[in-house]
């Protein structure tokens, strides 16, 4: 049996103080050593600026954007991965009157 899941804005809830709008990347029943998360802004927003005290990459597979890493604005596009170091601020920015979609992906840090 092949396990398989896509974003489906219509299968999101309301995320990160309800910036965005999130659901799982990976299909259920599938155990992941990471947690997991689509991130999607339908138009011009942006998520809650916050951190955390893990490891984060976020891959993005829809439009254009910004990554916002400690006040530093990092522009973004389809194939673009960006890493976002452990208590660094961080969010996601959407100027666009488009969709931006990325895939967030978070461990512990290995100390």
């Amino acid at each position: 049996m092949e396990l398989k899941n896509n974003f489906d804005p219509a299968r999101a809830k309301l995320a990160h103080q309800n910036t965005i709008m999130a659901s799982p990347v990976m299909p259920e029943g599938l155990k992941a050593p990471f947690a997991h998360a689509w991130g999607y802004l339908a138009g011009p927003g942006e998520m809650e600026y916050h951190k955390h005290h893990k490891e984060e990459v976020y891959f993005f597979f829809k439009g254009t954007g910004f990554v916002r890493i400690d006040g530093t604005e990092i522009p973004v596009t389809v194939g673009d991965v960006v890493r976002i170091p452990p208590d660094a601020m961080h969010t996601v920015v959407n100027r666009e009157e488009a969709e931006l979609l990325w895939a967030a992906l978070w461990w512990d840090v290995i100390e």
